[in-house]
């Protein structure tokens, strides 16, 4: 039996005020025989700062039309975005457009404290801990299943950020990540947030073969997969 190779893109979007940046990412999601699971590509990420609510709607409807016409996709583009306050505008924008369909889904991610995960029935948002997010970006370095393009343009700022990261225990005793004071960390976070909905939302195919490694798969909470409107 052939069995079709897996391909979707996912947009990830960290929105910010007018004055502050909001950034963009779009990730080329893709089953690899050789590690029997994803790999994610970056192909592209930038930042935009001034820029009104309307204008980030037209930018983020344009990006989705341009991927739709990339062929061998199996479904999608999906836009996982940062629903958190100043985010949620944008999230009711997109599902007015009418752009959301069967093939195309909306992943609204709301960073929360702690170490928790859950889909929120009512807002219909996901409620991830940043900790978990950027936990699951850095597992994803170390087994070799994130990569980017040498050649992206904001690549040195992604990797300042990156480094700015400091792991630290909160009083409740949770593990904690934030940027140092005054650094910046869009650029992660619209990179962060498609790769644990990717993560989550599109398990491997039971006809692909899948790595069984214990600790693959463990964290991964049952928060749900919804398969409403959105």
């Amino acid at each position: 039996m052939v069995i079709p190779e897996v391909k979707r893109y996912l947009i990830g979007c960290d929105l910010a005020k007018s004055l502050d940046f909001t950034s963009f990412a779009v990730i080329e999601m893709v089953y690899e025989t050789k590690i029997k699971g994803f790999v994610y590509h970056l192909r592209a990420l930038d930042r935009i700062k001034g820029v009104d609510y309307p204008k980030i709607t037209e930018l983020i409807i344009a990006t989705l039309q341009r991927l739709q016409q990339e062929p061998g996709t199996t479904d999608g583009p999906h836009i996982c975005m940062d629903a958190s306050g100043l985010g949620a505008p944008i999230r009711d924008y997109l599902l007015q457009s009418g752009v959301i369909n069967g093939l195309i889904g909306l992943y609204p991610v709301v960073f929360t404290g702690g170490e928790a995960a859950r889909f929120d029935k009512v807002t219909f948002n996901y409620n991830i801990s940043k900790s978990l997010i950027i936990s699951n970006f850095l597992s994803l370095m170390q087994r070799g299943r994130f990569d980017y393009s040498p050649g992206l343009d904001a690549l040195p700022l992604l990797q300042q950020e990156i480094a700015s990261f400091k792991y630290h225990l909160t009083a409740s005793g949770h593990t904690g990540f934030d940027a140092e004071v005054g650094a910046h960390d869009d650029l992660i976070c619209a990179i962060c947030i498609p790769l644990i909905i990717g993560e989550w939302q599109f398990p491997v195919p039971p006809e692909y073969e899948r790595d069984e490694s214990p600790d693959l798969y463990e964290s991964i909470p049952d928060i749900g997969a919804y398969l409403g409107p959105y």
